[in-house]
């Protein structure tokens, strides 16, 4: 898990993948979220581009890189994941609006005749960008292991467990897992 060089303005620390998938990722593009502290990282287009870069995705034309595009379609995965990584069902209607999202991204790609792979369409604007994502959210809602789905209890943000136990607790154990370790030693030292 590797730190993304997005300018994180007057906050202070870093943003990493650290979800497994893009779709989480772009969830977890705000730090502490629902928190006084919370930070949102995608506060730029120029954060934007450095985000899509690193998931490996193409960016759209810079005149063309709206934030608000990209925080519609944060803000539908959000309230589609982060309630299943919880144990809870979605809202009814975050899932019709991220189904009529999922069409629409599912449009946006072809089958390459000689690889007999999806082909992307070149990106036009940022909800072309974007498409990926929540194809990849919608394969780990409809055929993805909805258990392996968490949530980080220092942080809340979202991760698929992809350890082969299973087991995994944290978003990073860098950064929670030791902030959490630290603050469960110093309650046990303390009583």
């Amino acid at each position: 898990m590797h730190a993304i060089a997005l300018d994180p303005g007057d906050y202070r620390g870093s943003y990493k993948l650290v979800g497994g998938r893009p779709s989480l990722d772009l969830v977890n593009t705000v730090s502490w979220p629902a928190t006084g502290h919370a930070h949102d990282w995608l506060d730029s287009t120029a954060n934007l581009q450095r985000w899509l870069k690193a998931v490996g995705l193409p960016s759209p034309p810079a005149r063309n890189c709206e934030l608000s595009a990209a925080i519609e379609i944060r803000e539908i995965l959000t309230a589609v994941l982060r309630p299943l990584a919880h144990g809870e069902p979605p809202p009814r209607g975050a899932i019709e609006h991220l189904d009529g999202l999922v069409a629409g991204a599912a449009a946006r790609r072809t089958i390459d005749p000689a690889t007999l792979t999806w082909r992307w369409k070149k990106p036009a604007d940022t909800a072309d960008s974007l498409a990926p994502v929540l194809l990849d959210a919608a394969g780990l809602i409809t055929a993805g292991d909805r258990e392996r789905l968490r949530f980080c209890p220092a942080c809340d943000w979202l991760f698929e467990d992809q350890t082969r136990n299973g087991r995994r607790r944290w978003c990073d154990m860098a950064d929670c897992g030791s902030r959490d370790k630290a603050r469960r030693y110093y309650r046990r030292t303390q009583q």
